[in-house]
C-alpha cells in the first residue's frame, strides 16, 4: 500500500499529527511493515534452521502461549459471577446530563430504522439528547433509507467526505467536532440499548471526578439461528458476563466494546479521542484511556445486537479486530513497558490476552513448518507431538463442556455432541482469521471490513484505494514521523 497518491482526509491528517507516537500511522507505514515481516520470516528460517538451539525453546513458548490462552477461558468460567449493582435502585437524579449518541452509518439498509427506534425509546428527556448520525457523502444507500425515517428532532445528520482512511475512527471524529453533550456514546447500526440505558449512565457517572468510563453488557439476539451465532453468543457471554464483570468488581482496566460506552467528552478530547488510522479504535482508546488515568467499570445495562450467521462475513469481522489489536499492540506496548498506570494486574488481564491471541497464527505456521521440516532430533519430535496433540485435545474437551455451560445459561438447546461440532468448527474460523489478519496487515492494514447485514450485501470499501469523485489534496506529508 502506498499513501503517496491518496486523498487523506485532512481531519485524519491533523488528528494522527496530534496523537504523534500514538498513531498507528507510524506502524502502518510500508517501510515499517517491510522490516517487521523481514523480521518474522527471519525468525522462522532461524528456528527451522537451528532446531534445538532456536526451534525448541520458540516452540516450547508456543506451547505455554496455548495454554494460557486455556487457562483464560477456564478462569472466566469457573466461580460465580460478580454480583451487579442496578444503579436505578432507589436513586433520585434531578439534573440529567446531557448525552451525545453518535451513529456511524455505512452502507445500511432497514436495520437502521430499528436502531433509531430504540434510541427514541430511551427513556430520557429528548432536549438532553443529541444524536449524531454520520454518512459518508457518496452513500446513496444509507442516505435513501435516512430519507423514508422520520427522524426525531434532536438528530442530525454528520455529512463526512469519501476520503480515506474509511475507518470508523474518521466517522467519529467528524461527529465529535458537532458534539455538545456532556457525556458521550456510540451506537453501531444493530445496536439495540435498553430503555433505561442513558439514566443508568448518568447516575453512575454522577458523583465521580469525570475520570469515570462505564461499558454495558453486549449480548447477541440472533443466538439461535446456527452455529456460528451460538459461539458467538457464548464468546460474548464469557467476555461480557464473565471477564469483564470480574475486572469490573476487581477495578481492574479492561478492552471497551466498540458501542454502548459512556464517558466524559472533555476527558475523551484530552485523551486524543480516535485514531482513524487504526481499525479496532476502541482498543486503542481504552490504551490512552487507562494513559490518562481513566478508570473503567460495567453499567448494569444491556444493549443487544446481531452477529454474523456466515463464515465469509464472521472470518471478515473477526479478521479486522485481530488485525486492529495487533497493530494497537505495535503502538503501544513499547510505550507501556515504560508506564505503570496498567500495573501487574492489568498486565496480566488486559495485555497478556490480547498478546497471546496475536501471536497464535504464528505459532499456528511455525510449529507445523519445524515438523515438517524433519530437523527436530527424533525423541524430541516424539514428545512434542505427543505434548501437542495433549494439548489440542484437552483444548477441545475444555472448550466443549465450557460451551455446552454457557449454552445451557443462554438458553441455547444443544447436547454435547453439538457443542463438540461447535468448538472444532470454530477453532478453524480463528485459524483463518488469524491467518487473514497477518496476510492484511502486511499488504492492506487499513483495509475496512464492514459488518453486513441482511438487508444489504454490496461490496467492501478498501481503505488503500483512493476515491473518483472526491480529489483531495497530498496532505500526508504533513505528518510528522
Amino acid at each position: 500500500m502506498s499513501f503517496s497518491n491518496a486523498g487523506i482526509d485532512p481531519l485524519a491528517v491533523k488528528q494522527a499529527a496530534m496523537l504523534r507516537g500514538k498513531s498507528a500511522w507510524h506502524k502502518i507505514r510500508p517501510a515499517f511493515r517491510l522490516v517487521l515481516l523481514a523480521l518474522v520470516v527471519g525468525v522462522l528460517v532461524a528456528a527451522i534452521w537451528f532446531p534445538v538451539s532456536v526451534g525448541l525453546p520458540l516452540l516450547v513458548v508456543g506451547l505455554l502461549n496455548y495454554l494460557t490462552l486455556i487457562s483464560f477461558r477456564i478462569g472466566n468460567n469457573i466461580g460465580r459471577a460478580p454480583e451487579r449493582s442496578d444503579p436505578l435502585s432507589g436513586a433520585a437524579q434531578t439534573a440529567w446530563p446531557m448525552f451525545s449518541i453518535i451513529m456511524p452509518l455505512k452502507r445500511e439498509g432497514e436495520v437502521v430504522s430499528r436502531t433509531i427506534q430504540a434510541v427514541e425509546e430511551l427513556a430520557y428527556p429528548e432536549h438532553l439528547k443529541q444524536v449524531l448520525i454520520v454518512v459518508e457523502e457518496t452513500d446513496r444507500l444509507t442516505k435513501s433509507t435516512l430519507a423514508q425515517i422520520q427522524l426525531p428532532a434532536y438528530a442530525e445528520l454528520v455529512i463526512i467526505p469519501e476520503s480515506p482512511p474509511f475507518t470508523k475512527g474518521r466517522a467519529l471524529l467528524h461527529a465529535l467536532r458537532r458534539a455538545k453533550g456532556e457525556y458521550v456514546t456510540i451506537y453501531d447500526a444493530e445496536s439495540r440499548p435498553e430503555p433505561e440505558q442513558l439514566k443508568k449512565a448518568a447516575l453512575a457517572l454522577s458523583g465521580s471526578d469525570g475520570r469515570l468510563c462505564v461499558q454495558s453488557r453486549i449480548a447477541i439476539s440472533n443466538k439461535d439461528q446456527n452455529w456460528i451465532t451460538r459461539n458467538f453468543a457464548s464468546e460474548y457471554y464469557e467476555w461480557y458476563e464473565r471477564h469483564l464483570q470480574h475486572l469490573s468488581a476487581a477495578g481492574f482496566p479492561f478492552g471497551l466494546g466498540g458501542n454502548s460506552f459512556f464517558i466524559s467528552r472533555q476527558v475523551l478530547e484530552q485523551a486524543g479521542a480516535w485514531d482513524p488510522f487504526n481499525v479496532t479504535e476502541d482498543a486503542d482508546l481504552t490504551v490512552r484511556l487507562v494513559e490518562n488515568g481513566v478508570r473503567f467499570r460495567m453499567l448494569d445495562s444491556e444493549t443487544t445486537e446481531t452477529c454474523p450467521e456466515k463464515v465469509q462475513e464472521w472470518t471478515n469481522q473477526r479478521t479486522r479486530w485481530n488485525k486492529g489489536l495487533f497493530i494497537t499492540q505495535l503502538v503501544h506496548l513499547p510505550r507501556a513497558f515504560r508506564l505503570r498506570r496498567f500495573g501487574l494486574d492489568g498486565w496480566i488481564n488486559f495485555w497478556l490476552p490480547m498478546t497471546c491471541s496475536s501471536v497464535v497464527p504464528f505459532f499456528n505456521l511455525f510449529i507445523p513448518l519445524l515438523f515438517l521440516s524433519g530437523r527436530l532430533p527424533y525423541q524430541w519430535q516424539f514428545a512434542l507431538s505427543v505434548s501437542l496433540w495433549s494439548l489440542l485435545a484437552a483444548n477441545l474437551i475444555i472448550s466443549t463442556l465450557i460451551n455446552k455451560l454457557t449454552y445451557t445459561r443462554l438458553g441455547i438447546r444443544a447436547g454435547l455432541a453439538k457443542a463438540f461440532f461447535d468448538s472444532v468448527a470454530y477453532m478453524f474460523l480463528h485459524i483463518g482469521a488469524g491467518f487473514k489478519a497477518y496476510a492484511e496487515y502486511f499488504r492492506s492494514p487499513l483495509h475496512w471490513h464492514k459488518t453486513t447485514h441482511q438487508e444489504t450485501d454490496e461490496p467492501e470499501c478498501d481503505a488503500n484505494v483512493q476515491p473518483v469523485e472526491l480529489p483531495i489534496p497530498h496532505l500526508l506529508h504533513k505528518i510528522n514521523p
